[in-house]
């Protein structure tokens, strides 16, 4: 013990302790730390265990995850701690440096005994244990052996290397997928070579890219189920602190699937004007001139992307009532982040900045948010504050209708 306490300190997070080495406190995340850990990515952790709450109230009560990237064993050890009815969780890292960190975590938090026969421990490339798994289940080498209802994907980068090993092991109907990407440089259009390759779809790299970016991602888990034969409807999809995590529920029925084939569209953004609309995936027979501005010189196509809702409204409901409960640090700002998203679940795709279009528009003064709000809405149009961006609105106004009611006095 001696020789623990002199490499490793202990800290807290959510309901759990955890040991992490010296070396690595405080120092920027990244590959070269003994066992990664980004404290930036708390607020993932926490939203993610309101998420498996709510999943084991609406849809599974017996529940059986993968942690494929658990590093420290962190979020494990909050879903032991902070989640009810886990039947068996693996806990995975490709770092045998983590699996034994890992091992001190667990006794640690005194889960090693109470979790004896629920936990299984093991130290394999995600992939690789994924397939493992699903191998095992076809050849029934353990009779016992049920399908993962929740795997979550928490990678540093990019997740699209782990999506289909992922779909290959869930659960086909009502199983809980959970992805991360952190390359959000990529998915928001700063590197545009990068999405087509890595994602197959076209960014955008413009105020709304958080939203284009999360749909790109969506799009492509969408389409990575297809190929297993499975559709995913999203629960939650969310933006924070430079990463996006979705959620989405594993679609079995054909007929299901083939019903939201209608929510893969494109984007398309006028450059000289800043007008955007969303169109469906046959854009062959769209009008590329701006309807605004009538120039065709500066629109651009952005896409394939998922154009359908990307929260559903009962799920996010449950997850507020489970933040109510368990009462983390994060509270407020989960809050904030869940309510934002419930209220722009039937808005249109895309975001207008409030104070970049002041400054367009040469105001003395940004206008406040709710009088925004209210002004849209006498106007006869929808509006809503997003989470995606605090200073942002969304709202169903065209870009010109939009300026001139910035234009008026406040």
């Amino acid at each position: 013990m001696k020789e623990l306490n002199e490499n490793l300190i202990v800290k807290k997070e959510g309901f759990a302790k955890f040991y992490m080495y010296k070396i690595d406190n405080d120092v920027i995340p990244s590959k070269s730390m003994n066992v990664f850990y980004n404290k930036k990515m708390i607020i993932n952790r926490d939203i993610s265990n309101l998420a498996i709450n709510a999943y084991n109230q609406l849809y599974d009560q017996d529940l059986r995850i993968i942690d494929s990237m658990a590093a420290s064993g962190i979020g494990s050890i909050r879903i032991l701690l902070e989640c009810e009815n886990i039947r068996k969780i693996y806990i995975n890292d490709i770092n045998p440096v983590a699996i034994d960190l890992i091992r001190k975590n667990l006794i640690l938090n005194e889960l090693d005994e109470i979790f004896k026969d629920q936990i299984k421990l093991s130290n394999k490339e995600a992939n690789y244990l994924c397939l493992e798994l699903a191998q095992n289940r076809k050849k029934k080498i353990n009779n016992n052996f049920q399908r993962p209802n929740i795997v979550s994907i928490d990678p540093f980068g990019t997740p699209n290397k782990y999506v289909d090993s992922a779909f290959k092991v869930i659960q086909n109907k009502n199983g809980l997928i959970c992805i991360t990407a952190t390359d959000t440089a990529v998915l928001f259009g700063i590197r545009p070579e990068a999405c087509l390759r890595k994602y197959m779809s076209k960014p955008l790299h413009v105020e709304y890219c958080k939203e284009v970016g999360a749909r790109i991602l969506l799009h492509f888990i969408s389409r990575m189920a297809n190929v297993n034969d499975l559709g995913i409807i999203p629960l939650l999809t969310f933006y924070s602190n430079h990463f996006i995590r979705i959620f989405a529920l594993t679609v079995k029925d054909q007929k299901q699937i083939s019903d939201l084939f209608r929510n893969y569209g494109h984007i398309l953004h006028c450059k000289k004007c800043n007008y955007r609309m969303q169109i469906d995936d046959n854009f062959l027979k769209f009008n590329l001139v701006c309807p605004i501005c009538k120039d065709n010189a500066k629109m651009v196509l952005a896409g394939p992307l998922w154009i359908g809702k990307i929260h559903d409204e009962v799920f996010l409901t449950n997850m507020i009532n489970q933040n109510n409960f368990l009462n983390l640090d994060n509270k407020k700002k989960i809050e904030k982040i869940l309510q934002y998203a419930l209220d722009e679940i039937n808005m249109p795709i895309s975001y207008y900045d409030v104070h970049k279009l002041s400054q367009k528009l040469k105001l003395s003064n940004v206008p406040e948010m709710e009088a925004i709000l209210d002004a849209i809405n006498q106007e006869g149009f929808k509006a809503s504050r997003t989470h995606f961006d605090f200073t942002a609105i969304k709202t169903d106004m065209n870009i010109l209708q939009l300026m001139q009611l910035f234009s008026r006095e406040w």
